[in-house]
């Protein structure tokens, strides 16, 4: 893995995961700024909650589109490697999350983590939606699912005995989305925590 070209690859991804799509869809349609409603997170959870399922599937889809893009170059300029990519799935998902144009703020990591796992093994990402669902019908915690759906690829990668290189994303996803959602978590042990569609 020639070094040099790997952390330009890296650092793009990085920067490319760091577009907060959720901010720039409140700015420009609604004039808002969507930190300012809701949880004030900048990702499709409270883009849909404050704009409606629409606008936040939107920006779900542009999210994925990152993590998406990152995992493809990475493919194309290291053909030989599965390291490379998996390396900058997690560096589009840390973009996302510690976006430098929202002063290292940023939202979840969720959809950009879908996109990146439906490009590097496209059953985890299955596997991840179908757990998100079903998490969401029953419980309707958005946070809940989206760390259920994290977790669920991951034991997908060692179900299907994926290669090692891909665990160098899919056990980091699963801390970065488990401390992203810190205030979750407190609010969901306080019995605070919103529940979607309420």
């Amino acid at each position: 893995m020639p070094a040099p070209e790997a952390m330009v690859v890296f650092i793009g991804s990085f920067l490319l995961g760091s577009i907060p799509f959720g901010y720039l869809m409140a700015r420009m349609r609604f004039q808002t700024d969507i930190r300012q409603h809701g949880s004030q997170n900048i990702g499709a959870t409270n883009v849909a909650r404050t704009f409606g399922i629409r606008v936040g599937l939107v920006v779900l889809v542009l999210d994925a589109l990152k993590g998406i893009l990152a995992v493809m170059m990475a493919f194309v300029l290291f053909p030989h490697s599965s390291l490379v990519p998996a390396a900058s799935g997690l560096m589009a998902m840390l973009g996302h999350v510690f976006s430098p144009f929202m002063k290292f703020k940023g939202g979840k990591g969720i959809a950009t983590g879908l996109g990146v796992l439906s490009t590097l093994f496209w059953p985890a990402a299955l596997i991840a939606v179908l757990c998100f669902a079903l998490v969401v019908v029953l419980s309707r915690i958005v946070s809940v699912a989206s760390f259920a759906a994290m977790l669920a690829a991951l034991v997908s990668f060692w179900a299907f005995g994926q290669q090692t290189d891909f665990w160098f994303f899919g056990v980091p996803a699963v801390i970065l989305a488990f401390w992203a959602h810190r205030n979750n978590w407190r609010r969901l042990l306080k019995g605070q925590e919103p529940r979607f569609g309420r």
